[in-house]
């Protein structure tokens, strides 16, 4: 629409420029005219423009028809005049490619305004849209999987990862009344307001940072996809709370947040693309 705009503009434009350069033709034309008068002569080539010159010489002679003899030439007015007239049509024709230019750009301007609008309304409406298909999502899983730290596997002591889990366990069911589950060589729990993930992700912190002979490797999923899960959790990021990126996405929708995450890297899941982000506590 804004490309048509211009080309008419423009076609307008060079109409008033045509115009601008054959009146300025005319008033040559209209000066050998005179000379050919004050000569008492006849110059045939004139004849094509003629009638023209004619026609504006008969409305400036009905203005005035006044005449001066000046050094045994006669000079009639209505040469002046004739001038005059066209000199008035060539600043009339200088206005309008000025009019012609500001309306362009109030007309363009105008249009771009309104596509702004428009484009904004748009991205409003998609943006909310978004936000309410994000916010439909609640449902989200956990999976920990755990091993003994390294610094206990040179030592004498044998960790007992089966007690760990089931002190890791009774741990996580009295703080967040979730029972676990046996997922791929580690537990599951699943939850159903991701709106309510922070109070979760507080208690997940607390065992990442327990003093358990043990390490945990945590993974978080929306909408219980547990294909994703199964593929965060073989990439044993131990110490961290990891996420895919969706996850990452659902968590920028929640009204607070009270930890940050970044990005951990990006991982070949066959033939797709793994991102992994991570939840970070906010210094």
């Amino acid at each position: 629409m804004q490309k048509l705009t211009s080309k008419s503009f423009e076609f307008i434009k060079n109409i008033l420029y045509f115009f601008k350069i054959f009146v300025i033709f005319s008033i040559l034309m209209l000066l050998f005219e005179w000379v050919e008068h004050l000569l008492n002569t006849n110059w045939a080539w004139l004849n094509f423009i003629r009638p023209l010159l004619n026609s504006v010489l008969k409305m400036s002679e009905s203005i005035n028809k006044g005449s001066i003899n000046l050094l045994g030439a006669l000079f009639e007015f209505k040469y002046g005049i004739a001038l005059i007239i066209f000199t008035v049509i060539y600043y009339v024709i200088n206005g309008l490619i000025f009019l012609n230019s500001l309306l362009e750009k109030i007309v363009i301007n105008t249009q771009t305004l309104c596509k702004k609008i428009e484009e904004d309304r748009f991205n409003k409406s998609l943006q909310e849209d978004i936000n309410k298909k994000q916010r439909q999502i609640k449902k989200f899983s956990i999976a920990i999987k755990t091993k003994a730290k390294q610094k206990f596997k040179h030592q004498e002591i044998n960790v007992d990862i089966s007690e760990q889990n089931v002190l890791m366990n009774k741990y996580i069911m009295e703080k967040l009344s979730v029972i676990p589950k046996e997922f791929n060589g580690g537990f599951l729990y699943e939850f159903h307001d991701f709106n309510q993930i922070d109070s979760v992700l507080e208690i997940m912190f607390k065992v990442l940072k327990s003093t358990a002979p043990i390490e945990y490797a945590i993974s978080v999923q929306v909408n219980n996809n547990y294909t994703l899960l199964e593929k965060l959790m073989s990439l044993d990021y131990y110490g961290k709370i990891i996420m895919s990126s969706d996850t990452s996405f659902r968590y920028q929708f929640n009204s607070l947040h009270k930890y940050e995450t970044s990005q951990v890297g990006i991982f070949q899941n066959g033939d797709q693309t793994v991102e992994v982000h991570e939840f970070k506590e906010i210094m």
